[in-house]
């Protein structure tokens, strides 16, 4: 094993980071016995949380990959984290493979997380960071309206190198009480109807949607959207119309199209909206965009520690060459610090500076 991850390194499939005092190496691409987004921290080898396929017609999903009785959960709007133990202290790794220093750091405030490892230090605990003061996502379920929350969604055991089935992982996270997902019980392919009005609910209170998951086989999981999310995912994300590439898109309006038609629902209003936020609210992002010469978004995040906040700009700045991010400002609110940021997306900004500079596009 050693000799493998040695030869990814050079290979340069996998590379050195660092968080405060801990160096670990993260997996940046798949190599020929690791997945991308893999870790490797002292003597421990984190696996990168599965990809999950995402169901367009319901019905026929439903009895194409499922014989067995499913449980249906929640999928909350927000971004993956793994929380492992190392050096007594939980750590929150995020879907790409780093430390997340804002994760991390928030990870006292969500549940005591230590007392759960000194009995479970095997295991790794898969969840979703929601809320809107969040780093990186728009959109946020709507229970939870300030700062952020962690719900746990899966449970991978090192020591056998598997995803607990959800049983096992409802009678732990229920006997420790961590927060979690919100289950919608167990079904079979004959409780159709049920599952399209539990949608359907869960539409009208704007859920982003389910994930299905076996009761009896790992990882037969599968994610189904709500109509109304992928509307509110294209308003959310039109300001980088010409970053995003145009199947983002595409596909949201397809499933909204595929699932309306399959739950009845009728959705004409939403429907309407498409073209006013194509083109109404993108004529409001090039007319700021005129007067602030970039296309950016501000973000007020909660942390602990002024050392993670240090880390965080550091680790942003250098994750990615399309987004610059710059710190507005620190403030003491309470017994937090409230740090307000800005990023400005690159690309979208280049792209559209060029257009309305009178450049060329050539199709």
């Amino acid at each position: 094993m050693q000799e493998a991850v040695k030869q990814a390194l050079e290979l340069k499939k996998a590379v050195y980071e660092t968080y405060r005092d801990i160096q670990y190496i993260r997996f940046v691409d798949d190599s020929k016995i690791f997945k991308r987004g893999t870790i490797v921290i002292g003597d421990t080898i984190i696996p990168p949380y599965p990809k999950i396929g995402r169901l367009f017609v319901l019905e026929e999903g439903l009895k194409r990959f499922f014989k067995e009785p499913f449980y249906i959960e929640e999928k909350a709007d927000g971004y993956n984290i793994r929380v492992i133990y190392y050096k007594e202290r939980p750590l929150a790794i995020t879907r790409g493979g780093f430390i997340c220093p804002f994760s991390t750091d928030r990870l006292k405030d969500f549940y005591d997380f230590n007392e759960f490892f000194r009995k479970y230090p095997e295991l790794v605990l898969c969840g979703e960071i929601v809320g809107p003061n969040n780093p990186y996502m728009e959109l946020h379920p709507p229970y939870i309206t300030f700062d952020v929350a962690f719900r746990l969604f899966d449970i991978y055991d090192l020591k056998e190198n598997r995803f607990l089935l959800p049983e096992e992982r409802y009678k732990i996270a229920d006997t420790f009480q961590i927060p979690q997902v919100t289950r919608y019980g167990l079904y079979t392919t004959g409780d159709l109807e049920r599952i399209k009005e539990l949608v359907l609910k869960l539409n009208a209170e704007e859920i982003e949607g389910v994930v299905i998951k076996s009761a009896q086989r790992h990882l037969r999981y599968f994610k189904y959207a709500t109509p109304i999310i992928n509307i509110k995912d294209i308003e959310a994300d039109v300001d980088l119309l010409l970053e995003l590439p145009g199947e983002f898109f595409i596909q949201r309006i397809i499933r909204f199209a595929l699932s309306s038609l399959e739950l009845g629902y009728d959705g004409k209003e939403v429907t309407n909206r498409l073209g006013e936020i194509f083109i109404e609210n993108f004529k409001k992002i090039v007319q700021e965009f005129k007067e602030s010469g970039k296309i950016s978004r501000q973000y007020v995040l909660y942390f602990n520690e002024e050392e993670n906040i240090e880390e965080f700009l550091k680790l942003e700045n250098r994750a990615s060459d399309l987004i610059k991010v710059k710190l507005i400002g620190v403030e003491r609110e309470q017994n937090k610090y409230k740090v307000t940021i800005e990023k400005t997306f690159l690309k979208a900004t280049s792209r559209l500076y060029r257009l309305i500079r009178g450049y060329p596009l050539y199709d």
